[in-house]
């Protein structure tokens, strides 16, 4: 199944769903940033580096998600749509 994921909130809803036994470090510094964005404490595209970095880990992002184009500092779409 592909999740759109298109905001902060939708991200720390997808982050609550994943399974208690495969939570580990990476998933919890995306769910801090996640909530720390929603306060206003950092910025959605930082929060966003996060949870990109939690997904590519954990394997969730999907096929087209993984272009050769997303190097480095260029942004990665977690659903084949652009921010």
């Amino acid at each position: 199944m592909i999740h759109d994921i298109n905001s902060v909130r939708e991200a720390l809803v997808f982050l609550n769903q994943w399974p208690k036994a495969r939570r580990g470090p990476v998933y919890s510094c995306a769910v801090r940033s996640c909530n720390a964005a929603i306060a206003g404490q950092m910025t959605t595209d930082q929060a966003r580096q996060a949870f990109v970095g939690f997904a590519r880990i954990a394997g969730a992002l999907a096929k087209s998600d993984l272009s050769p184009l997303a190097e480095a500092d260029q942004k990665l779409p977690l659903s084949g749509r652009g921010p």
